[in-house]
């Protein structure tokens, strides 16, 4: 955080809001836990405890709240919303690869992704509570695949055929206008 002053503007907000009195020891612990985060990422966490707390954010609320620090399960989720999209638009057909590398894992240890593509509804359904089951421990683990065959591409590696594979799909990532990334983006 380059800037002190956002700080205390925040932090002059939430003693309004909360009827809590700032010493300025307890301002320059704030401020020594932040600085080393960016103006944008500490405004994007400001706001966000201003809207979700009910009482004067602690330190460790601003820190959970800025962006890149989502527990296990918030990032099992976010990643659950990129699978479901792929599953839907790409499919089993094309080879896919996650922004998030742990996605590749989870999906092997679900039984890949051409099985996770032709479930029915009803199977599918309960593939999410697998999903978020399981992304903890594959995170934790390491050694991440890089990314997904699809059946074209088991298909044409198995007849030596690989030239007739399809590129590979990137699933998620972010644009410069913080739109995700899809197939053929």
């Amino acid at each position: 955080m380059e800037s002190k002053q956002l700080l205390m503007e925040y932090m002059s907000l939430w003693t309004e809001m909360h009827s809590k009195e700032v010493t300025p020891t307890l301002a320059e612990a704030y401020w020594r836990s932040l600085k080393g985060h960016s103006g944008e990422d500490c405004r994007a966490a400001f706001e966000k405890c201003t809207d979700e707390c009910e009482w004067f954010p602690k330190i460790p609320e601003i820190k959970r709240a800025l962006p890149g620090n989502a527990s296990a399960g918030d990032k099992a989720v976010l990643a659950w919303v990129e699978v479901d999209k792929a599953v839907r638009t790409i499919g089993n057909y094309q080879s896919v690869r996650f922004s998030d590398p742990v996605t590749h894992s989870v999906i092997q240890a679900m039984g890949g992704w051409s099985y996770l593509c032709s479930l029915t509804t009803e199977e599918y359904k309960w593939k999410r509570v697998e999903f978020e089951k399981l992304y903890p421990t594959m995170a934790a683990k390491g050694g991440h695949e890089q990314y997904l065959q699809g059946d074209c591409e088991q298909s044409q590696r198995l007849n030596d055929r690989a030239d007739w594979v399809k590129p590979v799909a990137q699933v998620g990532g972010v644009k410069k206008d913080n739109k995700l990334l899809t197939e053929g983006e």
